[in-house]
């Protein structure tokens, strides 16, 4: 009976070891959320694109000879063009600043910019064109247009809101992104952007 008492507390013994050595690991294991911790993840995304706004435009080019202020007769010359292109807007992460304050993450980012506005150059399409041998069309007069488009096409895109609809997706996005790290739903996430 005694050899089966020390057997007995000896099993107790290793088990509560067992136990608090399985308790003590898990506890190492988990992550410490830090600020430090946050913004490493974040900034391995890096330049973050949080939306996209695709266009097709359709826009005149008209142009003729001036003398002193007066236009030239029979040197007119014009096209239509019509293109499809596609702004893309986002937000540098490698900037952010992360703050933890009691059950609250608050991360400030810049605000999103313009990372591209390009045309597709085989969704360009040419009307209409004159064939003035007086001032015929250039290459040069089809960038110059195409330029004035995309810009046209991003005062568009700004006026329709797509700055607001950009600040959105990135919060959403970085509240996305801080969502993954274990732990972290017991926290609420702030984002804001810089002024």
């Amino acid at each position: 009976m005694k050899n089966f008492k020390k057997i007995l507390f000896i099993l107790i013994c290793i088990l509560i070891a067992f136990i608090g050595g399985m308790f003590f690991m898990n506890k190492q294991t988990e992550p410490e959320i830090t600020s430090t911790l946050i913004q490493n993840r974040i900034e391995q995304a890096s330049d973050l694109v949080t939306t996209k706004y695709h266009y097709t435009k359709v826009g005149k080019f008209e142009n003729s000879l001036n003398l002193n202020g007066w236009s030239i007769p029979l040197t007119n010359k014009y096209f239509i063009l019509t293109f499809e292109g596609e702004i893309q807007l986002g937000t540098d992460l490698s900037k952010a600043n992360v703050e933890i304050n009691d059950s609250t993450i608050h991360v400030t980012v810049d605000k999103p910019a313009v990372i591209s506005n390009s045309i597709d150059e085989s969704s360009i399409e040419v009307y209409d064109e004159t064939k003035n041998i007086f001032n015929p069309i250039s290459v040069s007069d089809y960038k110059a247009f195409a330029l004035e488009q995309k810009d046209k096409a991003l005062s568009e895109a700004k006026e329709k809101g797509l700055m607001k609809t950009a600040q959105e997706n990135t919060k959403k996005s970085i509240k996305e992104i801080v969502s993954i790290i274990p732990d972290t739903d017991e926290y609420t996430i702030e984002v804001t952007f810089k002024e």
